[in-house]
């Protein structure tokens, strides 16, 4: 008899790899909502001086939609959600103003990255992905501390 060692599989439970970047997301979002509350509360600080961590500011992007192509062909599509998370408030909310300009940064180098690595039959290289959305997001906007993938998959057509 083989020993599961894994606590989903004993009950009878496997979330799919799109539910699971779900949770991941929304953990996330929890996690810096409840930052935020602790943060504002009179009682929310430990520790004295001015050196507490700040909580963290994100911003939601559109989900993008892409084509993998291969050869002279659509062969699949590429989703991407993705939030950006900036330095600071004001980070923030000038990251909001443009948010046109990082779509596009973040369009092309998703193109790139289905035209060049994504495959609709394997699993996509999502820290890959990440790197390269980084690479491309950073430059046209500074206050861009990391660009968080919630949920990617690739499909065929």
């Amino acid at each position: 008899m083989k020993l599961e060692t894994d606590p989903m599989h004993a009950f009878g439970l496997r979330p799919s790899p799109r539910s699971f970047a779900r949770w991941l997301g929304a953990l996330a979002i929890a996690l810096s909502w409840s930052a935020a509350a602790s943060g504002s509360k009179p009682g929310g600080h430990s520790g004295g001086g001015e050196g507490g961590a700040a909580a963290p500011h994100f911003v939601a992007m559109a989900p993008l939609d892409v084509p993998i192509v291969e050869g002279d062909r659509a062969d699949g599509r590429l989703k991407i959600t993705l939030v950006l998370e900036a330095a600071d408030a004001a980070g923030a909310s000038a990251l909001e103003t443009r948010l046109p300009e990082c779509r596009e940064a973040a369009l092309a180098a998703s193109i790139e990255f289905a035209r060049l690595r994504a495959s609709p039959s394997s699993p996509v290289d999502a820290q890959r992905l990440a790197n390269d959305l980084s690479i491309a997001l950073r430059p046209v906007d500074r206050a861009i501390a990391a660009v968080l993938l919630v949920e990617v998959s690739a499909r065929r057509a």
